[in-house]
Formats: C-alpha cells, structure tokens, sequence
C-alpha cells in the first residue's frame, strides 16, 4: 500500500499516527506529494486532489483521512481498541478535523495568497474556528482525552503538533496550558509517535500558486 502525504499535512500525520499504532509501517509506504504540485496523475488517483489518499492495491485508492484511518484499523483488527467508545472518538475526530481545515486555510491564506488578495476577515473566522476549538478541549480535557493509545487522543496529539509547527508565534500554549501540558506528557509516553509529528518540508518549486 502506499500513502500519498506530505510532511506537514495535519491530516496526513493522524493517519500516520494510526498506521504507527496498528504497528503496519511495514505494509505502507509514505510517497510525499503536495497537493498543489501539477497532479495529472493524482487526479487518477483523487478527483479532488486532495492529500492524503491511500492507494491498496493498482485499482483501489482511499481517499479523506476518516476513512484511511477507519480502513487502516479494520486492517489491523484494531477498531475495538483503539475506539471503544466509537462515536466518542468520531466526535473528536471532526472536531480536530474542522479545526485543521481552519489552520491549514490560515496558513493557506497567508503564505500562498499574494498580500493583496488576502481576506483578513476570512483569516480571523477561521483563527476563531481554531481558538474555540482549543478552548473546548482545554475545558473538556479530564472527560474527552486520557494517556490511553485511543484513536481521538491520536487525533489531538498530531493536531497539536501542526500547530506548533505552523503557529509558533501565538499565544496557544500560554492561553491552553492543560491541554498542552497533556500533549507533552502522552508524547512523553508515546515516543514513538515523534515519527507522526508534522514537521517542516521544503515546498516543491513546481507547486501551482495562486494567480498574483
């Protein structure tokens, strides 16, 4: 199998948290491509473009991290423990989901859009989507995580590390100190989630950018 990520795509490192802790690293090989590189080919594989995207065999490519992650459990024969209160887990998984579209737009609107088309009242809707977002686990942190393996922490943590990589400059672990004092403690404990982590990539030269 092989999965189509980049480095520094959020949803790309929760499905690499997921293959990690069904222990199939084995069975999956990571192909780095940014979705805004010219993607004749990828468009075969996604109609929509869109990373990540999980080839399994020479005719059948998933698409949408939900449903890689789901497939890659079910694989693993994982489901159950990794998700035993499922529609929990699903609730945090599109929470964490809606917040990292409105990071990645963030980041979108300002490194790839040239300065004058920039939309800052788009920018701050999303920053809110972020922020309320933090908020809500930060108030909900002894009822919806633990130090458990589970999937929805899984989600969090690898979220959590994009931000840090994208967003260093804000006041997040300042303004959400338990939420990021148990994000330190479960990567202290889960160490080998480190190879999740979303980390800092050149962007390919031959990406398309946006009409200046």
């Amino acid at each position: 199998m092989i999965l189509y990520s980049f480095p520094s795509s959020p949803f790309g490192c929760k499905v690499k948290a997921v293959i990690l802790a069904c222990g199939l690293t084995k069975n999956i090989t990571i192909e780095e491509f940014h979705p805004w590189q010219p993607d004749s080919f990828f468009r075969e594989l996604n109609p929509l473009g869109k990373i990540p995207a999980l080839k399994i065999s020479s005719d059948e490519v998933l698409f949408d991290s939900p449903v890689i992650c789901e497939y890659v459990m079910e694989k693993a024969k994982k489901i159950q423990a990794l998700m035993p209160d499922k529609f929990k887990s699903l609730k945090i998984q599109a929470l964490v989901d809606g917040m990292a579209d409105a990071a990645v737009s963030m980041r979108y609107e300002h490194f790839f859009r040239p300065k004058h088309l920039q939309c800052e009242d788009w920018y701050d809707r999303q920053y809110l989507a972020l922020t309320c977002g933090l908020q809500y686990l930060d108030d909900r942190l002894d009822t919806d995580l633990n130090q458990e393996l589970l999937f929805e922490n899984l989600c969090v943590a690898t979220f959590l590390s994009y931000v840090d990589l994208r967003f260093s400059d804000k006041s997040f672990r300042k303004n959400y100190k338990k939420l990021y004092g148990w994000y330190e403690e479960y990567m202290q404990k889960h160490l080998f989630l480190e190879a999740a982590k979303a980390k800092d990539h050149p962007v390919p030269t031959n990406i398309t950018r946006l009409q200046k």
